[in-house]
């Protein structure tokens, strides 16, 4: 248990963060409240779109009597192949008291996958490619996809306070932005939570899609960006020779899409999603209990 400096002579919270399924343990009963996020989509294979991010249940308070499995849902798998849509992050759950879905993974030939927030539609297939519908607590619907003759370009991933951006010629659609931590609770950062929020400002943003402009377009599409967090889109030129410009890259903050892969066969791999995660907070004394990954006490 890490206890911060100078919170001896007032009311403080205990923290309790899963990163990954376990059991809060209870031994003295009371009101908890509780951060739950889902898994995080990857984006589609080639073409792809972006991921998009995993439900955001913000504080919600619960009697505990008993102890409680928590269960944390994983992140999507990269997709190597042409055509793979991305896959839906995992659901999270606090036992029988919250249950967070995955996010909508990107579509490569088809339409975002549905999820907590939508994944972005693909640059190949079907024109426009719609993005992913959203469902649950701070979601967001994906951006969609779209081709002409000579350019491809993916849709953004949904995030929990903005939708995925709809690809343009020449330009990925970018992944829509997550929820600030310290907009939640001030005390969540990395300073307090060094093992498990270092390097993490937001929860659950979308992953930006992908971008190929094809001879005789300039070299100069960008694909999408994803929402701090979340991973960007793989951008190539198919001229002569084929230009690899940048590959996608995966989710990096809980809750978060990984971007949508590039052009085939050269850069088709996406970004794979980043696994949800659970935050327990308690008034010191109120409740006690084990279990976590990190346990802190801090200021309320």
């Amino acid at each position: 248990m890490q206890i911060l400096g100078g919170v001896s002579s007032g009311q403080t919270y205990t923290y309790h963060v899963f990163t990954s399924s376990g059991t809060l343990t209870v031994t003295s009963n009371g009101s908890v409240d509780v951060i739950s996020v889902g898994g995080g989509a990857s984006g589609g294979g080639g073409f792809g779109g972006g991921g998009g991010a995993g439900e955001l249940d913000l504080y919600t308070t619960h009697a505990l009597t008993a102890n409680v499995t928590v269960t944390i849902g994983a992140g999507g798998a990269i997709k190597t192949v042409n055509g793979q849509d991305g896959s839906n992050g995992g659901t999270t759950t606090f036992g029988s008291f919250t249950s967070s879905l995955g996010g909508g993974g990107g579509g490569s030939t088809n339409t975002g996958a549905a999820g907590g927030s939508g994944g972005g539609g693909a640059g190949a297939g079907a024109s426009p490619s719609a993005g992913g519908t959203a469902s649950g607590s701070n979601t967001f619907a994906g951006g969609s996809g779209n081709q002409g003759s000579n350019y491809f370009y993916g849709g953004g991933g949904g995030g929990a306070t903005a939708v995925g951006v709809n690809g343009a010629q020449g330009v990925g659609g970018n992944g829509g932005q997550g929820y600030l931590l310290t907009t939640i609770d001030a005390n969540l950062t990395a300073a307090n939570f060094p093992t498990t929020l270092t390097g993490m400002t937001h929860l659950s943003s979308g992953a930006g899609g992908s971008n190929m402009n094809r001879a005789p377009n300039p070299n100069t599409g960008v694909s999408g960006t994803g929402g701090t967090g979340g991973g960007n889109g793989g951008n190539d030129y198919d001229g002569t020779p084929v230009i690899l410009i940048s590959a996608a890259t995966a989710g990096t903050s809980y809750g978060s899409g990984g971007g949508g892969g590039g052009y085939p066969p050269n850069n088709t791999s996406s970004g794979a999603g980043f696994a949800g995660v659970v935050i327990v907070r308690y008034l010191t004394g109120a409740v006690v209990a084990t279990g976590g990954q990190e346990t802190v006490i801090a200021p309320v």
